[in-house]
């Protein structure tokens, strides 16, 4: 029997599905339980179909990724422009903070040790850079207007590296 065409919407809607899906089960029974296989059984489709739109794992588990960083910017919206620059940071900050605590697995899975090769999956990498870029933009601005000195790129990954390690051990109990 042939396999039936679909739409690119329809396409788009299957990959969805299975992203969706592969979450779920992410999250009740952890990634070792995440397979195609078991991906397809949890939305009823075919076992194979989950190979007609992942190359594999990887692929799946790199745009697995990629929503839960999405939920992360649409945690973290723009702080008000009145605030001054520091209290953007520290709003920014809290925000970062809240979503890890409130959504531990979803951040392991963000910043896992085990990371794919992101030069395999852009739009997973335009979608960390974005979030990243942000907070260097939020440095930059504190620089501009003379609440911190310093070099924006290096300030931010501080804050960032401080707030990963304290996020990492929160997770990790």
């Amino acid at each position: 029997m042939a396999r039936p065409v679909y739409s690119a919407d329809e396409t788009e809607n299957l990959r969805k599905t299975l992203v969706q899906g592969a979450l779920a089960l992410y999250l009740e029974e952890g990634m070792d339980n995440v397979t195609l296989r078991q991906i397809a059984k949890r939305v009823g489709l075919s076992h194979t179909v989950g190979y007609r739109y992942f190359a594999n794992k990887e692929a799946l588990v790199a745009e697995m990724r990629r929503c839960c960083i999405l939920e992360l910017k649409a945690a973290i919206p723009a702080p008000a422009a009145a605030l001054d620059p520091l209290q953007r940071i520290r709003t920014t900050l809290l925000r970062l903070l809240e979503f890890g605590c409130e959504h531990p697995a979803k951040y392991r899975l963000i910043f896992s040790d085990s990371q794919p090769d992101l030069s395999d999956y852009p739009s997973l990498l335009a979608q960390r850079w974005e979030v990243f870029a942000s907070c260097v933009e939020l440095v930059q601005d504190a620089i501009d207007q003379h609440y911190l000195h310093g070099d924006a790129l290096l300030f931010a990954h501080g804050l960032w590296s401080l707030l990963h390690g304290m996020l990492s051990l929160h997770v990790a109990n």
